[in-house]
C-alpha cells in the first residue's frame, strides 16, 4: 500500500526524531572533546580584543558557527547539538522539495549508520547543508548561487572546493562558456578572509592550511590502512586525533596515495567533460576520492558525504563502509580492549569505501554508455 504524501513527510519527521533523541543522549552521556574545543574558541572570541582569536585548525567563517550556541539559554554541549538537529531539519527540508522523502530516508539511514555516535558533537553539517546546497543549485543551473553556496562551505571547512572543477565542466558543457570568472572570484574571496584574519590576528593567517599540512598520517585514512598491510605501524596521539608513523613509510605511503587521488580526479574531469559521467556522479566520485587519497579521514567526514550519496542508487560496499566507521569510532574507542583492532576496521572500511565508489563508477558508466545513440555508440 503506497503512502500518501502526508504519511511520507510524517515517515520523515519521526525518523528525524527518533535520530535526534539519540544523537543529543549520545552527546550529553558520552561527551567527547571536539565541543569543549568549539566552546573554547568561542570563548576566546568574545574576549577582548575582539577579533583578534580564531580557530586555529578550521577556517574563519567556523568562529561564527561556535558563537551560536552562546545565545540560547542552555549549556554550551547541550545547545551545539541541539543547532546540529536543527540544521540537519532545514537540509531535510530543503532536499524534500525537490527529491522526496525517499531521499531524505536515505539520508538520515546513512548518517545513523555511520555518524550517529558523533553528529551531534561535531560542526561538520553546516558546512555539509551549503555543500549540497551548492550542488543542488547546480542542479537548477543556478550557477552564481551554486558558486555562493561552495563558497561559504569552503569557508566553513574547505572540502567544497572539490566541486570547482566538476562546475566548471558541467557549466561549459550546458553553455559552451568556461567561467573562468567564477572560480576567480571565489578564490578571491577565499584570499580576502585570510587577508582580513591576518590584518586582525596575523600569527593566525592560514593556520587552518598550516594545521592541515603539517598533521600526520591519521589512523581512519587510507594511506593509514596500506601502512598497516605491509608493516606494523607506530600509533601516537598528535594534533588531537591517533596517527600512524611506520619509519617513514606512512609518509611515503601517503604521498603515493594523493597522486594517485589527483590522476583519478583528472579521469572523472575527463569523463565529465566527454560527457560520460553525469554531474552528480563526477560530484560524488570527487568527493569520494577526496576521502580516500587525503591522509586525514575522520569518521565526521561521512557527513559531507550522506547528502549526495542519498540523490543516487546505493551498493553495499558505501553501506558497510559506513556501518564499519561507527564500528571503528566511536565503538571502537570506547569498548576496552577493542583499540588495537581500529587500525584494521578503518583498513576494511576504506577498503570496502573503494570498492562501493569503484562499483558506482562502473555502474554509471553503463548507463550512460546504454543511454547512448546507437550512431555514437558505434563511434566511440
Amino acid at each position: 500500500m503506497q503512502m500518501t504524501p502526508r504519511q511520507q513527510q510524517r515517515a520523515v519527521w519521526l525518523t528525524f526524531a527518533a535520530f535526534s533523541v539519540v544523537a543529543v543522549w549520545i552527546a550529553i552521556f558520552m561527551p567527547q572533546y571536539d565541543v569543549s574545543e568549539y566552546h573554547h574558541y568561542a570563548v576566546l572570541a568574545t574576549t577582548p580584543p575582539i577579533l583578534h582569536h580564531w580557530p586555529r585548525e578550521y577556517p574563519a567563517l567556523s568562529q561564527f558557527v561556535f558563537l551560536l550556541p552562546l545565545l540560547l539559554p542552555f549549556s554550551y554541549r547541550f545547545s551545539f547539538a541541539v543547532l546540529t538537529l536543527v540544521i540537519l531539519g532545514l537540509l531535510l527540508n530543503a532536499g524534500m522539495k525537490r527529491h522526496g522523502y525517499v531521499w531524505a530516508l536515505k539520508l538520515l539511514g546513512y548518517l545513523s549508520l555511520g555518524t550517529i555516535g558523533l553528529f551531534a558533537q561535531r560542526y561538520d553539517i553546516f558546512a555539509s547543508i551549503f555543500g549540497f546546497l551548492a550542488i543542488e543549485h547546480a542542479l537548477q543551473r543556478k550557477w552564481s548561487w551554486a558558486w555562493i553556496f561552495s563558497v561559504i562551505g569552503f569557508l566553513l571547512k574547505l572540502w567544497p572546493a572539490v566541486f570547482w572543477p566538476v562546475f566548471l565542466i558541467q557549466e561549459w558543457r550546458e553553455t559552451k562558456r568556461l567561467r573562468w570568472d567564477r572560480f576567480a572570484v571565489s578564490l578571491l574571496t577565499g584570499l580576502v578572509v585570510i587577508a582580513f584574519q591576518a590584518l586582525t590576528a596575523s600569527h593566525q593567517a592560514f593556520t587552518s592550511f598550516r594545521y592541515l599540512l603539517d598533521r600526520p598520517v591519521e589512523i581512519g585514512s587510507l594511506a593509514a590502512s596500506l601502512t598497516s598491510l605491509v608493516t606494523h605501524p607506530h600509533l601516537f596521539a598528535a594534533f588531537g586525533s591517533i596517527d600512524v608513523r611506520a619509519h617513514g613509510m606512512a609518509h611515503l605511503i601517503a604521498d603515493v596515495v594523493t597522486a594517485l587521488g589527483i590522476v583519478s580526479w583528472l579521469s572523472v574531469f575527463w569523463a565529465q567533460w566527454k560527457g560520460r559521467m553525469e554531474f552528480v556522479d563526477a560530484a560524488i566520485m570527487t568527493l569520494g576520492i577526496l576521502l580516500l587519497a587525503t591522509k586525514v579521514f575522520s569518521a565526521q567526514y561521512l557527513i559531507w558525504f550522506a547528502p549526495l550519496l542519498a540523490l543516487k542508487k546505493g551498493n553495499g560496499g558505501f553501506l558497510l563502509a559506513f556501518a564499519l566507521t561507527t564500528v571503528g569510532y566511536p565503538v571502537g574507542y570506547a569498548v576496552p580492549g577493542m583499540f588495537k583492532w581500529v587500525i584494521y576496521i578503518f583498513t576494511a572500511r576504506n577498503l570496502f569505501l573503494a570498492a562501493g565508489l569503484a562499483y558506482f563508477a562502473w555502474n554509471q558508466s553503463r548507463s550512460v554508455h546504454a543511454s547512448l545513440p546507437l550512431e555514437e555508440e558505434v563511434g566511440h
